[in-house]
């Protein structure tokens, strides 16, 4: 199997775990990462700075004893927000951003956050263009990677209100 380069990163093996809130804390991703996992994405952190001060975000910001290459997801859908998000996210040690678009959960969908994004895709671009400006401003450089998840019919009927038995 061919391996896996996000950036100027490449992996030690193709398994990566994907961001899990609740799971993928740094015991969990660390146990992972030792049992083989190329790649162990942190959970997800949201953009909103008011925010970065609480015990529960500055705990999914401590990467202390990580293997690299060290990957935290944000979640979000203003672009200066998410550009101030990844940015603070370097800062702490972050050498992967994975942006959120796609978790179905309603609370983040209901802020326009996760795979409700990809209704919009100027916006898309937006977040990606601040994104890049703002990381790139800053003399850092870290890989680029967007997740998309595709929702069940279940969960996409729930997120847009649509009538899945009618298809």
């Amino acid at each position: 199997m061919k391996p896996v380069k996000i950036g100027p990163y490449v992996l030690p093996s193709n398994v990566v775990l994907a961001p899990m809130a609740g799971v993928t804390d740094r015991p969990f991703r660390q146990l992972c990462k030792a049992m083989g996992a190329g790649m162990a994405v942190s959970e997800m952190v949201a953009s909103n700075s008011l925010l970065w001060g609480s015990e529960k975000t500055r705990r999914r910001a401590n990467h202390e004893g990580e293997v690299d290459p060290i990957s935290v997801q944000i979640a979000g859908a203003d672009p200066a927000m998410m550009a101030q998000a990844a940015q603070y996210n370097v800062d702490q040690g972050a050498q992967i951003i994975d942006i959120n678009m796609g978790c179905p959960a309603k609370k983040v969908c209901n802020v326009m956050a996760g795979s409700a994004l990809l209704q919009n895709e100027p916006l898309v671009k937006r977040i990606v263009e601040a994104h890049r400006g703002q990381v790139q401003a800053q003399n850092a450089d870290p890989g680029l990677r967007v997740t998309i998840t595709l929702p069940t019919v279940e969960e996409s009927t729930q997120l847009l209100g649509s009538d899945a038995s009618a298809a």
